[in-house]
């Protein structure tokens, strides 16, 4: 008897652990753009910019990987959970990170289509809004630098 309840015991933890949502994965733990990407922004810890920066690397499977309108991330990041968002979004999101590294900003993306994602700055909200807006420059110098990325450019007029 004592058996099967420790049985039971243990078969139930299983199910329990296995309806779980997970928490992080991988790539998350190692980039700060995955670990932003599930926050809804701005908030209490983040600055973003006025300035939308868009960004089209040169391989159509990542600008597709990053592929989602507005709407679609802001539905996902509700949830605050890397599971709701779709499994590919990590190679889109692990390609960015190569690209701009360890930078003073952080590429929060307001959208995306097949072609090209549009992104803001992200920085802490310790920063002044003119201390974010210095970033927008040298972060698009550091995108146009990069052989993976075939297009980026400031839209200073974006209403995203």
């Amino acid at each position: 008897m004592i058996r099967l309840v420790s049985l039971l015991m243990a078969l139930s933890g299983l199910l329990l652990s296995a309806c779980s949502p997970s928490t992080s994965s991988s790539i998350t733990q190692d980039n700060p753009i995955a670990q932003l990407d599930l926050k809804q922004l701005p908030n209490a810890e983040w600055r973003l910019s006025r300035a939308v920066i868009e960004v089209s690397f040169c391989r159509d499977r990542t600008n597709e990987a990053l592929l989602a309108s507005e709407s679609e991330l802001n539905g996902w990041r509700l949830t605050g959970d890397v599971s709701a968002f779709p499994p590919y979004r990590e190679e889109g999101l692990k390609a960015l990170y190569e690209v701009v590294g360890d930078q003073p900003f952080i590429l929060y993306q307001v959208d995306g289509s097949v072609s090209a994602s549009r992104y803001r700055l992200a920085m802490s909200a310790s920063k002044s809004a003119g201390a974010v807006a210095e970033q927008v420059f040298p972060a698009v110098a550091t995108l146009a630098g990069s052989e993976r990325v075939c297009l980026s450019a400031v839209d200073e007029g974006a209403t995203y």
